[in-house]
C-alpha cells in the first residue's frame, strides 16, 4: 500500500482512478474517467488511460472562460444544493438542447 498525494486546487473528474504512490500537483484538472498511473505536475490538464498531460490548467481555464461568453450561465439556484425545482430542471434541459452551459 502507498499514499496518494493530492495538491491544492485540484479537480478530479468523475470515475477517475488514481493508483497508489501517485502525486498530483497543485492547480491540476484531471478529466473524467482517467486512470492516473504516474505523477501529474503542477498547473496541468491531464486526461486518458493512462492519464497524460495535454495542456496547462491556465490555457484550459482561459478557453472555458471564453466559451462562457456565448453559453448559458446558471447560478446556484439551478443546482441540487440550491434546491432546484422540477420546473427549473425542465427549463434547464430546454435551454441546454443546443449545447453546453455553466454553473457560476
Amino acid at each position: 500500500m502507498s499514499l496518494v498525494r493530492i495538491g491544492n486546487n485540484v479537480f478530479i473528474g468523475a470515475k477517475t482512478t488514481v493508483l497508489p504512490n501517485v502525486k498530483i500537483g497543485n492547480n491540476v484538472v484531471i478529466g473524467a474517467g482517467s486512470i492516473v498511473t504516474n505523477d501529474i505536475p503542477d498547473n496541468s490538464l491531464a486526461v486518458g488511460n493512462p492519464a497524460r498531460v495535454i495542456g496547462s490548467t491556465d490555457d484550459y481555464l482561459k478557453k472555458e472562460k471564453d466559451k462562457m461568453k456565448s453559453r448559458m450561465l446558471f447560478d446556484e439556484s439551478w443546482t441540487e444544493r440550491g434546491n432546484i425545482s422540477e420546473e427549473k430542471k425542465e427549463e434547464m434541459i430546454e435551454k441546454l438542447k443546443d449545447g453546453t452551459g455553466y454553473v457560476i
